[in-house]
């Protein structure tokens, strides 16, 4: 998970990225903080980066986390979900955040722990019906073994290499979301691995073919110039049957 933090306080940014280093996801993992002290820089990574979520602090200079947080919303389709993370307190800004579509309102000065049970919360509302040990995954034609890492196409098992396997997933379950290259290159591969700026396109290149991921067969795996990849169902309906 990736997570962008906005507030021009140093300590702040420090407080939070701490609490959230400390923070186990459901697989074991931390999110990976990426920190902005300026409204404008966050602007600028959020047209060409993929985040999972946000958190603003309001009175920022330049571009306040209110004016952000209304950008997020109208512009990143879907738009990743946001907690406003601020010391203004009335009732009427907390009333004009959540109507302005924060999903989360923490009042400054926030503490570790309800920062992360809110954080909790808030995933386990967005994930909705998946549960966590769900094992099979079906996407119209498609069907995704968790538990075993396998792939078929309209019932026919498909030879998928680990990393394809795990590129398609994510691609899957954000369909409709340009997810950038960046993202997915922290997503599958380790920090330290050498790769070349062919390695991400081979693989998508890869699973579109094993996977048939072309309008004839009901999707469409485009690239999304400077930016990364979207996939696209045409009419296909998402069902999930959890374990």
């Amino acid at each position: 998970m990736r997570i962008a933090i906005l507030d021009d306080e140093p300590m702040e940014l420090e407080l939070l990225q701490d609490a959230l280093d400390s923070y186990s996801l459901h697989d074991g993992t931390s999110p990976i903080c990426t920190a902005f002290s300026r409204s404008p820089e966050l602007l600028r990574r959020l047209k060409r980066e993929t985040f999972d979520l946000i958190i603003l602090d309001w009175q920022m200079p330049e571009i306040s986390g209110l004016q952000m947080l209304l950008w997020i919303k109208e512009h990143l389709q879907p738009a990743p979900p946001v907690i406003m993370l601020t010391s203004r307190t009335a009732e009427h800004d907390v009333v004009q955040a959540l109507n302005a579509g924060a999903d989360e309102y923490i009042s400054k000065p926030f503490r570790q722990a309800e920062l992360r049970a809110r954080l909790t919360n808030l995933l386990r509302h967005c994930q909705g019906r998946r549960a966590r040990d769900e094992e099979l995954l079906i996407f119209g034609n498609i069907r995704f073994d968790v538990q075993e890492s396998r792939a078929s196409v309209d019932a026919v098992p498909v030879a998928l290499t680990l990393r394809e396997f795990k590129l398609a997933l994510l691609l899957f379950k954000n369909q409709g979301r340009p997810l950038s290259r960046g993202y997915l290159y922290e997503h599958l591969w380790a920090r330290d691995e050498m790769l070349s700026s062919r390695t991400l396109d081979t693989h998508v290149y890869r699973i579109r073919n094993k996977l048939k991921l072309t309008s004839e067969y009901g999707w469409v795996l485009s690239t999304v110039y400077g930016y990364g990849y979207r996939l696209e169902a045409l009419g296909a309906q998402e069902t999930i049957e959890p374990s």
